[in-house]
């Protein structure tokens, strides 16, 4: 027989099981609290509603997810050469999940501001961009939504890399 969850965290634990197994779009409270082992109703004790709760698995799954995003940048890498390796980073670590992940990470603020602080440092340090290509339509902050879309869109899409975009974006930020 099971064991009856009683905490707000192993609640999260389970919903985040299910998550991984079967997808963050296929988490309901029923099927949380059949494998917690409780009422459909006790559930709302513990999170207020279905958003709640996916807002605290999501949260969960990608802080432990980007745990280690900083530790790829090197003092001098370029801003290209660190995107290349944070792809490479972010499409193992998510190879084994369900692509629904990914739309939860957009809308995920502490996550995607931490991602999104992280490619705005090193496109900063990175010397060899000409700070003349910044202009009112086109700044750094507007750089780096785009580049943070697009690596999204290319996750989703299951490409094992990046090459062909780091490739454009070399043209434009470096002139090469």
């Amino acid at each position: 027989m099971r064991q009856k969850v009683t905490s707000r965290e192993q609640i999260r634990e389970a919903a985040l099981a299910i998550a991984v197994r079967e997808g963050i779009d296929h988490v309901s409270i029923r099927k949380l609290a059949s494998a917690c082992n409780m009422a459909v109703g006790s559930m709302y004790n513990y999170y207020p509603d279905k958003d709640a709760l996916i807002a605290a698995v999501a949260e969960t799954f990608w802080g432990t997810i980007m745990k280690d995003q900083e530790k790829l940048y090197r003092r001098g890498m370029g801003f290209t050469d660190f995107l290349e390796q944070y792809y490479s980073f972010l499409y193992s670590r998510l190879s084994h999940y369900d692509k629904s992940w990914l739309s939860e990470l957009n809308g995920r603020r502490p996550q995607k501001k931490e991602a999104v602080q992280l490619l705005h440092h090193v496109l900063v340090e990175d010397r060899r961009v000409d700070p003349t290509i910044w202009n009112m339509e086109l700044n750094q902050d507007i750089f780096i939504e785009y580049v943070f879309v697009n690596i999204l869109a290319l996750l989703q899409a299951g490409e094992n890399n990046c090459r062909f975009f780091i490739y454009l974006l070399e043209h434009f930020l470096y002139d090469v």
